[in-house]
C-alpha cells in the first residue's frame, strides 16, 4: 500500500494525473486501515491543486469559487488537458466544442481547448452562467454542468425544508446522479484540506498489528524524505 501511495503521487508529479488519481482510488477503499499520517498524506494528494495559477485567474475573472472548479476539473478530466470524450468533450473542463463557441463568442479549435488556460477560463464563464440561471444554487449548477440546463428544468426543485443530499438521490438521470455526488465530495475533500490533525480510527477486528502506526508513520516519512532527496514535485 505505501509503495502504491508513492507510485500514485509521482505518477502525479509528473504530469500523469489520469492514471496516478485513479491509482489513489483504488488505494483509498482497499487500504484498510491507514495510519493517520497516511490518511492525511492519502487525501491530500488525492485532491491535488492542479493548474492553480489557471483556476486563480479564471475564479477571479468569473466571479467562481476555486474549489469548485477543482472539483468539477478533478471530476470531468481528472486534470488532463488532452482528454476528449467520446460525446466530443474537450479538456480540463471536458467542454464541447459548441458550448465553448457559445461562451467565447467565436469557434475554437480543439487544440486552443486544450490549453489549460483557456479551457479552464472557458469553463469558469460557463459556470458562472449556470450559477446566475440558478440564483448561485451550487448543486443544481453542478447537475447543469453535466445534464444541461434544459434538462435540470425538467426535474423536480429541492425543496427548502429538505436535505439536499435526497434531492440528490431523486436525480433521473444515473449518470447525472453519480456525477452530482462525485463533485460533491471532490468539494468536501478539498474543504478538509485545511484540517491539519487526526482523529483516532478504530480498528477492525483482527487488523492490529506489532508497531501499529508509529511504525507505519515512520515507514511514511522514509518514503517522503526519499522523495523529497529524489527532486520529485509534492503532489499534494
Amino acid at each position: 500500500a505505501e509503495e502504491q501511495l508513492v507510485e500514485g503521487r509521482l505518477r502525479l508529479s509528473v504530469d500523469d494525473p489520469w492514471r496516478g488519481l485513479d491509482q489513489l482510488w483504488r488505494l483509498s477503499v482497499r487500504w484498510i486501515p491507514p495510519s493517520c499520517r497516511q490518511r492525511l498524506l492519502l487525501q491530500r494528494s488525492q485532491n491535488p491543486v492542479v493548474f492553480q495559477q489557471a483556476i486563480q485567474s479564471a475564479s477571479m475573472q468569473h466571479g467562481v469559487d476555486p474549489t469548485l472548479l477543482l472539483a468539477i476539473a478533478k471530476q470531468e478530466s481528472r486534470f488532463s488537458p488532452g482528454v476528449r470524450s467520446m460525446a466530443g468533450a474537450v479538456g480540463v473542463m471536458q467542454l464541447m466544442p459548441a458550448t465553448a463557441a457559445s461562451v467565447a463568442g467565436e469557434p475554437l479549435s480543439e487544440r486552443e481547448l486544450m490549453q489549460p488556460s483557456t479551457n479552464i477560463s472557458l469553463g469558469a464563464a460557463y459556470l458562472r452562467s449556470l450559477l446566475q440561471l440558478w440564483e448561485e444554487d451550487v448543486f443544481l449548477s453542478i447537475a447543469s454542468y453535466n445534464a444541461g440546463p434544459g434538462t435540470v428544468h425538467s426535474w423536480p426543485k429541492p425543496r427548502n425544508d429538505e436535505e439536499i443530499e435526497l434531492w440528490v438521490e431523486r436525480i433521473p438521470y444515473a449518470e447525472t446522479r453519480y456525477y452530482t455526488k462525485k463533485v460533491i465530495d471532490n468539494l468536501q475533500g478539498y474543504a478538509d484540506l485545511s484540517s491539519s490533525g487526526c482523529e483516532p480510527v478504530g480498528r477492525g477486528m483482527g487488523q492490529s498489528r506489532a508497531g501499529g502506526d508509529a511504525a507505519v508513520d515512520n515507514r511514511t516519512e522514509q518514503n517522503e524524505r526519499r522523495e523529497r532527496s529524489g527532486n520529485n514535485a509534492d503532489a499534494g
